[in-house]
């Protein structure tokens, strides 16, 4: 009778647990799993191509620091913020842009950004692109900002190409929806930084200095 008892109580201790956990975490992706639509690339006119693009690199992207986390940070629209424990990056947010970011530049470009020892190898011939995100809001059912500052310097250049962008999309109710709306961004961004590359001048959207 007493291991009868024993084995009662595990088992509503287990089925406690099991009643007191929470619904699985969703994870999302700032990349896209599709090419971007056809309003969203470069066009292929000889005026946009521009000049031919060589290697090129990507440095770390930075991110404010309230909102690099694993969990999406949302705003509540009184200067407080939100962490929503249960959705989640599939990485920390600034791994995450650096990826889609790169993804999305090997779509329009038809090469991926080189590596950093290849970047040292090669020196000069390699144009060097840094970005900073500024901003990165999501507020629910209303909209999505990303505002970064970014620079270019182009093989023979000592100077260089820095401009601003400031990225904003409606959204829908839903974290989902959120989510898409700085899948948007992050490939608007992406055809900012080409047309920047094919041209070496500042791409429409942007405010630059040289």
């Amino acid at each position: 009778m007493m291991i009868s008892l024993k084995r009662l109580a595990l088992a509503l201790g287990v089925l406690s647990l099991v009643g007191c956990a929470g619904p699985p975490a969703q994870h999302y992706t700032l990349s896209q799993a599709s090419p971007p639509p056809p309003s969203t690339t470069v066009s292929s006119s000889k005026e946009a191509l521009g000049k031919s693009v060589g290697a090129y690199s990507l440095s770390e992207i930075s991110v404010p620091a309230e909102v690099d986390n694993i969990s999406l940070v949302v705003s509540q629209g009184d200067g407080r913020l939100m962490v929503l424990s249960e959705d989640r990056w599939s990485g920390s947010l600034s791994a995450q842009l650096s990826t889609a970011l790169s993804q999305a530049l090997t779509q329009r470009i038809g090469m991926p950004p080189v590596q950093k020892l290849v970047t040292e190898a090669a020196g000069a011939s390699v144009t060097k692109i840094q970005l900073a995100v500024q901003r990165f809001d999501l507020i629910p059912g209303q909209s999505v900002a990303l505002d970064a500052v970014w620079s270019m310097r182009f093989p023979g250049s000592k100077s260089f190409l820095t401009c601003y962008t400031r990225l904003v999309q409606p959204v829908d109710i839903g974290v989902l929806a959120l989510v898409r709306g700085q899948q948007e961004n992050v490939q608007a961004l992406a055809t900012q930084l080409t047309e920047a590359l094919k041209n070496q001048k500042a791409p429409a959207g942007s405010s630059c200095s040289r």
